[in-house]
């Protein structure tokens, strides 16, 4: 039994004759009957009883269109399921954020993402660098959000949008009378640092060994939230990228800082044939939100 006869069947059941079946299928009456016949031979039994000119459905045949209707609503589900991802209205992401980015920022992206794309799931893992390379190479991440990977040939990198380091102020400082914070303007100044050895300290560090400036060096912290609350509660000032500030917005004040310190970001992908629509969106709008962020915070 092929799937024009299944057709036919279902038309004729569906339409109660053969006349309309045809106009529904687009072919003639004869050429419905004939699929008809050869429907019934491929089952073995009457799916009709003929009488007074009328297609009357035999209880087999009402029980076989009970399977033939849920396997075409089955495949009617498909074709909308397939519609769906085409048009993103469905599907699933898995992201990756370096802690830095995880306490904030990626958490604007995905909720501005839901609201164009409400029916999509997102499973968000922060993860240190190195972790967030061999979850991209296993191909459990579709888009990760890091300062750099190793050059692997399975993988694929976008630079972000360069931004420049900010100096992040205790409320009150009274360098928050200034609209931008000089090298020169934190000589003396308590001082929250990266840990030792993270690409981010040794940046600083060397900047402020160039200019010949001394900071009162008091604590250091490994992760920007930590950074963050040091300075909220009056402990200090700090460089970071404008990104990691994340929650904390409100809790400090932040003003652009001068030399610039540049600090680059990458989006990292599993490499593939063609990338995902939804993976594509979803870095599109990381690089609108994080422009747009920046923007609002440094007014």
């Amino acid at each position: 039994m092929n799937l024009r006869q299944i057709e036919a069947f279902k038309s004729v059941m569906e339409n109660g004759s053969v006349t309309r079946a045809a106009q529904v299928m687009h072919i003639s009456q004869p050429a419905v009957t004939k699929l008809l016949q050869g429907f019934e031979r491929t089952a073995g039994f009457k799916v009709f009883d003929r009488s007074q000119g009328r297609l009357i459905p035999t209880p087999e045949g009402l029980l076989l269109y009970r399977d033939v209707d849920r396997v075409f609503s089955a495949a009617d589900e498909i074709r909308r399921s397939a519609q769906d991802i085409l048009n993103m209205r469905k599907g699933a992401l898995s992201i990756g954020a370096m802690p830095a980015l995880s306490c904030g920022f990626i958490q604007d992206v995905a909720r501005h993402f839901i609201r164009q794309h409400p029916r999509v799931s997102i499973d968000i893992v922060s993860a240190p660098r190195m972790k967030l390379l061999d979850s991209l190479l296993s191909g459990k991440l579709d888009i990760a959000l890091c300062h750099s990977v190793a050059e692997h040939p399975e993988i694929e990198t976008e630079p972000f949008p360069r931004q420049s380091a900010v100096c992040i102020l205790p409320p009150g400082h009274r360098l928050t009378k200034k609209r931008v914070i000089s090298a020169q303007d934190l000589s003396g100044e308590a001082f929250i640092s990266w840990g030792e050895g993270t690409l981010t300290r040794l940046r600083v560090d060397a900047l402020f060994e160039k200019l010949n400036i001394e900071r009162a060096l008091r604590f250091s912290a490994s992760t920007s939230p930590a950074i963050c609350a040091y300075v909220a509660s009056g402990l200090g000032t700090a460089i970071l990228h404008p990104l990691y500030i994340g929650t904390s917005t409100l809790a400090v004040e932040v003003r652009p800082f001068r030399p610039k310190l540049d600090v680059d970001l990458l989006l990292a992908y599993p490499r593939r044939p063609g990338r995902p629509k939804l993976v594509q969106a979803f870095a599109a709008l990381a690089i609108r939100r994080s422009q747009a962020l920046v923007k609002h915070l440094l007014i």
